[in-house]
């Protein structure tokens, strides 16, 4: 009775849902792009590094400052005395002075790349729960017709034992039967309410959110040859991309602290004016420069300290371009699994139906037992079962072989 009733609870919630909006995928994508929390995170970095670029320029440029004041002393005869001053300085070199402004430039690019990777993590995220909805919610239809079928057979069933033709322990059987499909599709069911609360969260909206989702062409699968993704991927995919900027900036930094033993150099600039007709205007100017001789073990050390780093990251490159193509590989060998799965499904469901089409009538007729009737029934839920899993399985492998070559 209470799985009954929880089953009419989700059914009723089903029904809601399946009356609300209707979203496209392609509006899905959308609408993650434009509102997941984590897209919009990333999307912040990436215009922070944009203005650490700007900010990078300020070393090089000059800084200029007026001044004025106002005072007296004995020497005056405590006469007020007014002036106003103006200077200006500009580094012309210190050491990582243009090498900052470069690191900064390719931080910029790398955090980028990364807003361009969680963009596509997302919508690879957001693709694998629509398909999964559409998955489920055929599931639900599969044992929906299924368990039309088992209340027929439950019928009969009753039937032939009202005429004696049969055992009760028959009807229990089919009971049961009936009992077991209706457990999985309220598994089924379940599973459709919480995938659509998990895309409605990667969208950027309440779980609590009704909606729907329009079905698609599960036969129709575009990937490329595995060569040709394979070159795509190292060419394009953003998440090396970022693994290879972070080795560039790692030999900026290394370059940038070998020139810790470089001199700096400035110029400066300096007017001054005391408004008394007694005293001339000065302007003065300067060059300055400045070389550290030694400071213990610290540049040295500097030097070594990005040496490593900068192996660290050449590794990590390394490190991605093999789990990449590891995936790859997966998603290629689980593509053509699914793709066969496919092809044995189809055939075996058009001969599990015939099958049980023959058995059924023969059961009618006292020829086989109701275990064979409920084998041949259950063959034919596992076809079709298998059939949907394996067709959304292969659109959820080329949605992760898309996401990898950055072609979403």
């Amino acid at each position: 009775m209470k799985i009954k009733s929880t089953l009419i609870w989700i059914s009723m919630l089903a029904g809601t849902v399946l009356s609300a909006e209707t979203l496209t995928l392609e509006a899905c994508i959308d609408m993650a792009r434009s509102n997941n929390p984590t897209i919009r995170q990333k999307e912040l970095s990436a215009e922070i590094a944009r203005s650490q670029v700007k900010q990078s320029y300020s070393a090089i440029m000059p800084g200029i400052s007026v001044s004025s004041g106002v005072g007296s002393s004995s020497q005056t005869s405590w006469d007020l005395n007014t002036s106003v001053g103006l200077s200006a300085g500009l580094t012309l070199y210190t050491p990582g002075l243009y090498s900052g402004i470069r690191s900064a430039q390719m931080n910029k690019s790398a955090n980028q790349a990364l807003y361009a990777g969680a963009a596509n993590e997302i919508v690879n995220q957001v693709r694998s729960l629509y398909y999964n909805i559409l998955s489920t919610r055929k599931l639900i239809g599969v044992y929906e017709e299924n368990i039309t079928v088992a209340e027929e057979n439950l019928r009969k069933t009753r039937a032939m034992y009202a005429m004696r033709v049969i055992t009760e322990s028959d009807v229990l059987k089919s009971e049961a039967q009936k009992g077991e499909f209706e457990s999985q599709l309220l598994l089924q069911k379940q599973l459709y309410v919480s995938y659509l609360r998990n895309l409605s969260v990667l969208l950027g909206r309440e779980s609590g959110d009704e909606f729907d989702v329009v079905d698609i062409d599960v036969e129709q699968v575009l990937i490329p040859p595995y060569e040709a993704s394979r070159k795509a991927m190292l060419e394009q995919n953003p998440d090396l991309a970022a693994a290879q900027l972070q080795e560039e900036i790692g030999k900026v930094r290394v370059k940038a602290s070998k020139e810790a033993y470089l001199p700096s150099v400035s110029g400066s600039y300096t007017y001054s004016d005391g408004f008394d007709p007694a005293d001339t205007p000065v302007n003065s100017v300067g060059l300055n420069a400045s070389w550290t001789l030694f400071n213990g073990l610290s540049r040295r050390e500097n030097v070594q300290q990005q040496k490593l780093q900068l192996e660290q990251t050449r590794i990590g490159v390394d490190n991605t371009v093999r789990m990449l193509e590891q995936q790859l590989q997966n998603y290629y060998t689980q593509f053509e699994t699914y793709t066969a799965m496919i092809d044995i499904s189809e055939r075996r469901l058009v001969s599990a139906r015939r099958d049980f089409e023959i058995v059924n009538q023969q059961y009618e007729l006292g020829k086989v037992t109701i275990l064979e009737r409920m084998q041949a029934h259950l063959s034919v839920l596992s076809a079709e079962s298998s059939l949907v899993e394996a067709q959304y399985s292969r659109k959820i492998v080329e949605s992760g072989i898309l996401a990898l070559i950055n072609n979403l």
